[in-house]
């Protein structure tokens, strides 16, 4: 077991500098490619990678401003994450099927905008609970000082301040701190802003390719009214609704989305 899932490091050039991913499984199967949220880094979906079918190519990406993923001064909007994935996918070996895009968060509004604009290259898309502001509608509902609070407490090593910003049981401190060490205080700040001037609804009415939205009903970002609209605005994406769950769903609730995604990696054949 531990063979088939040793998780390998590669290196990509982006338009901004070097890219990491984490990869697992066949280089020869179908490619899964994970993107994370705004404050998190490839390292949050290795335990989903590791439960899946070791026959697909099973990726996640450090995005740029994260993990070992250079750290530019600018260039955090939705459009320059989308030009990061157009990188990795260039990177991906031929003759293998299309890929599957699974993004959570941030990461789902980039994978979202990336299927709008590049509908031949993936197969299908998972938007995990992605945030829906943009202009013309509701603001980002969560404070920035969620995402910066707990950084600069931990810079400052004021680790009970740190603590202080997450509550739930079990809550993997050393994880969260890590990650946070990871992430650029640019990347934080300017993606934080494009969560309202990126146009997230546009680009879900564009998404012609197969598509999977995951809502979390222990979230504020998509009220069940919103997820209403959303399901209107394109009949193509399916909606599953987890009502019990808050927002980080990867980690609330792993075995019921690694079976969420088993099943739908096997209607995709």
């Amino acid at each position: 077991m531990a063979d088939r899932y040793e998780i390998r490091e590669l290196t990509v050039a982006g338009p901004a500098g070097r890219l990491r991913l984490l990869a697992a499984g066949n280089p020869k199967g179908r490619p899964v490619l994970f993107v994370h949220g705004i404050a998190e880094n490839a390292r949050a979906f290795e335990p989903i990678m590791r439960e899946l079918p070791s026959d697909f190519y099973l990726l996640s990406l450090d995005l740029r401003g994260r993990g070992k993923s250079d750290k530019p001064k600018a260039g955090y909007a939705v459009l320059d994450y989308a030009q990061d994935l157009l990188a990795v996918w260039n990177h991906l070996p031929g003759g293998a099927a299309k890929p599957l895009l699974v993004g959570h968060s941030m990461g789902g509004r980039a994978a979202c905008a990336f299927a709008a604009l590049y509908p031949e290259l993936p197969e299908a898309v998972v938007l995990i609970d992605p945030p829906i502001s943009g202009p013309g509608r509701p603001a980002f509902p969560t404070p920035i000082e969620r995402f910066l609070g707990p950084k600069r407490a931990l810079e400052a090593g004021d680790m009970e301040r740190f603590r202080s910003f997450y509550s739930a049981p079990g809550f993997d401190y050393e994880r969260k701190a890590k990650e946070l060490r990871e992430c650029s205080e640019d990347a934080i700040i300017q993606s934080y802003e494009a969560m309202n001037s990126d146009p997230f609804h546009s680009y879900y009415r564009m998404l012609k390719v197969k598509g999977l939205l995951i809502t979390a009903g222990g979230s504020p970002l998509i009220p069940i009214e919103a997820e209403r609209e959303l399901k209107l605005l394109n009949p193509r994406v399916a909606v599953v609704r987890y009502e019990d769950i808050g927002h980080e769903i990867h980690k609330l609730a792993p075995d019921r989305l690694i079976s969420e995604l088993k099943t739908y990696l096997s209607l995709l054949g």
